[in-house]
């Protein structure tokens, strides 16, 4: 399928709505990093869809949420908000994904709670909103933008998995069944992917100063890597010996251009003016969120669907045909190469 800049701001005109489920017995993950809305804009819990996601989630009755934070004391303020609405069982737990030891302690922490994981929103992402903003590796060696948004986010879903499985084992309805949900965008349309000319490890690339153009570039590769991973993903759950597997849904979906009224009044943001015009602001921007989420629709083993304006939509035709599977193969087998995995360790 193909949008183009226009195509993406017209869809922003389509008024988004979400119906209620009753969540009763469900454990919720939120990932989301916090941070300091003039130096980076993130998918927060303080202040962005993240939080706005919890707070609507909280209404339908869940037995728990968690949300994964970097910034623990805007978390606590989440945390107190959402409680003031009168849901109380939410818990803030600290996960940066811009470091694999971090993300590492976060699934060993999940997995020995014993807790249930129906939903695994993975919503945590990282574009830095001042123009100026340069190439910046992360403590393990990659490139911020990649490892926050695709290499943190694969390894989290990678290390929730026991999770995932061990709650599909005792879903006894289908409401109770799993989603994974990877977050992604629509600007995965419109990047020239040029890395991909590279040979070797596409993913390491990226690690190299020479491939770097700018801030917002990266950021729409590693929407793409988003899509990729959770199409990849999709199809080696359905492709599983692992009874489990049979009972776990994977599916991505693009939120839109969403910020607040204060960031879209920004001009001093990397956001070009034509997009901080047309955005949604949070509440309404959380509903493709929420409908892969939550809409039963939406909740089909062996379904693996990219919503979009909280329908599911064709991906960009650079993920179609047989290119678009080999290319989709490289960056799977690029990524477990540098999280250092196999798909023998994980049953896949």
């Amino acid at each position: 399928m193909k949008l183009d800049m226009h195509d993406i701001f017209e869809h922003q005109k389509v008024k988004l709505n979400t119906d209620k489920q009753d969540l009763q017995g469900k454990t919720l993950l939120i990932t989301g990093a916090n941070a300091e809305a003039d130096k980076v804009l993130n998918d927060s819990l303080l202040k962005g869809i993240g939080l706005e996601s919890a707070k609507q989630l909280a209404h339908m009755n869940p037995s728990k949420i968690i949300l994964a934070c970097r910034n623990m004391t805007t978390a606590e303020e989440a945390i107190k908000a959402i409680k003031a609405s009168g849901f109380d069982n939410i818990e803030a737990w600290h996960l940066d994904q811009d470091s694999f030891a971090s993300v590492k302690a976060f699934t060993k922490k999940y997995n020995d709670s014993g807790l249930d994981l129906h939903l695994l929103l993975a919503n945590a992402g990282k574009l830095p909103m001042k123009s100026g903003t340069g190439f910046e590796l992360s403590a393990d060696g990659h490139e911020s933008i990649i490892e926050t948004n695709h290499l943190g986010a694969a390894l989290l879903t990678f290390g929730l998995l026991h999770a995932v499985r061990r709650t599909a084992a005792k879903a006894t309805e289908e409401r109770l069944i799993p989603r994974i949900v990877i977050v992604a965008s629509d600007v995965h349309y419109v990047t020239e992917f040029k890395i991909s000319q590279n040979e070797g490890n596409i993913i390491k690339a990226f690690d190299d100063p020479k491939n770097w153009t700018d801030t917002f570039s990266r950021y729409m590769d590693s929407k793409l890597l988003n899509v990729f991973f959770a199409q990849e993903l999709a199809i080696k759950i359905k492709q599983s010996k692992v009874p489990e597997d049979s009972k776990i849904v994977v599916s991505s979906c693009n939120p839109g251009i969403v910020m607040s009224k204060e960031m879209a009044k920004d001009e001093a943001s990397i956001i070009p003016a034509p997009f901080r015009a047309v955005a949604r602001d949070f509440p309404e921007g959380c509903q493709t969120h929420l409908f892969a989420s939550i809409d039963p629709s939406a909740g089909k083993p062996g379904d693996s669907h990219f919503y979009h304006n909280c329908k599911a939509t064709e991906t960009a035709d650079i993920t179609l045909g047989e290119q678009g599977d080999a290319l989709r193969e490289r960056v799977w087998r690029d990524t477990l190469k540098v999280l250092g995995v196999t798909e023998q360790e994980l049953l896949l």
